[in-house]
């Protein structure tokens, strides 16, 4: 058995166990759905971000993401993982996410660029999660993104606390990949944390799992070449 196949069925294991997990928190100590959706999502998420220390090609990500969809698909249809769907809103951020780790992690490849998997899932994996759990917390007592006759499902401090974020893991994860704070570095993370931000406050029903990473991924590469 190779190392990398030894891997995939290692991680295969270990997404399930995070699924499992979020159904003991919910089921069994009655956490709340969208606190065990956000723990599944960031620890997804999270685990994810060592694919490039075991796979120099994407093949057996592809393959976990193909069937992690199709579990999650099934799932949501079969009413099934509760600790991701019991939420009353339509949304498909669940069956979203494993698109998105697989495609920006197949181009990242692609393009032979760590960090453009890198940014884009830790945006995923505490930027999103953040704002979310921070709506979730303060979002009946928070003001919601009214722009004149638009009335976004998101609040000034979620989408707040989602531009600070990524703009502090933007600047550092550059810093850890160019080696400086060049005017460059600090255009480019500026530059890609707004445009997450902005894209995140528009996205509903879960999108933002699809359109933040894939977003951050077109702006970073657009400054490749200046950093």
């Amino acid at each position: 058995m190779s190392t990398e196949l030894l891997f995939a069925i290692l991680y295969t294991f270990a997404f399930g166990a995070i699924l499992a997990t979020g159904e003991i928190l919910h089921t069994i100590l009655k956490v709340n759905t969208e606190y065990t959706r956000k723990f599944a999502h960031s620890a997804a998420s999270l685990l994810s971000l060592t694919f490039p220390l075991v796979y120099s090609s994407y093949g057996y990500v592809l393959v976990m993401g193909t069937i992690f969809f199709f579990v999650l698909l099934i799932a949501q249809h079969k009413d099934l993982l509760q600790s991701i769907n019991d939420v009353s809103r339509k949304t498909y951020g669940g069956i979203l996410l494993p698109v998105a780790i697989c495609g920006t992690f197949v181009i990242s490849v692609w393009l032979n660029d760590t960090k453009l998997f890198i940014i884009p899932i830790l945006m995923l994996g505490v930027s999103d999660s953040l704002a979310g759990i921070t709506g979730v917390a303060f979002g009946s007592r928070v003001r919601k993104i009214i722009i004149h006759n638009l009335r976004l499902n998101k609040t000034y401090l979620g989408s707040s606390v989602f531009l600070a974020s990524s703009l502090l893991i933007t600047i550092f994860t550059l810093h850890w990949f160019v080696g400086n704070f060049s005017t460059p570095t600090i255009t480019a993370a500026v530059t890609v944390a707004f445009g997450a931000a902005i894209v995140e406050a528009f996205s509903s029903k879960g999108l933002d799992n699809f359109t933040v990473p894939f977003t951050t991924l077109l702006l970073l590469s657009m400054f490749n070449a200046s950093l």
